[in-house]
């Protein structure tokens, strides 16, 4: 195993870093990494009674374009994944959920960041306010069945690859045997 030499912070703003890392192989080679750091988040899978997953419509100015995607956002600092799964449910749907599941968490891209996802499922709600950080721009809300989904992976819609792991794995552990 790679022995680590020496790590420096090369970049930070106010909501990642980057740190260059210089490892030694057991051969003698040396080699660098950089690993970008932006802390932690949660996607929540909204799934009504009816069987239906609630999207949000959101702005991403990343890959320049309007995405379906499910809620997300960014664990604060002294927050539990399930706190921050409940608050960014009702910040960015209005909708409140005491009836949260975690379905998997795991690195969505270990080769370059540390970045940790933890997945909900979150069953039961009631309305609340949306309340969306001064940055964001939600567009809508839309319910779609979960066969409906399902057909659009399947037709490769949807390009948020977490959706796609979120909404198959609740599909296999709760719908795959009906």
């Amino acid at each position: 195993m790679s022995k680590l030499l020496e790590e420096n912070e090369v970049f930070k703003c106010c909501r990642f870093n980057i740190v260059k890392r210089i490892f030694e192989r057991q051969d003698g080679l040396k080699y660098h990494r950089f690993t970008v750091n932006p802390g932690n988040s949660v996607i929540v899978l909204p799934i009504t009674e009816d069987n239906e997953i609630v999207f949000i419509e959101q702005l991403r100015e990343s890959v320049g374009k309007v995405c379906l995607e499910l809620p997300a956002g960014l664990i604060d600092d002294g927050e539990t994944p399930e706190f921050a799964a409940k608050r960014e449910l009702e910040e960015e749907t209005g909708l409140i959920s005491n009836d949260l599941e975690l379905l998997i968490e795991g690195f969505p891209s270990a080769g370059y960041t540390s970045e940790k996802i933890f997945i909900y499922l979150a069953k039961n709600f009631k309305e609340g306010k949306v309340h969306l950080d001064e940055t964001e721009e939600i567009i809508s809300t839309k319910k779609l069945p979960i066969k409906e989904v399902l057909d659009l992976i399947n037709k490769n819609f949807f390009e948020e690859m977490n959706l796609v792991v979120a909404v198959l794995i609740y599909y296999y552990k709760f719908c795959s045997n009906k």
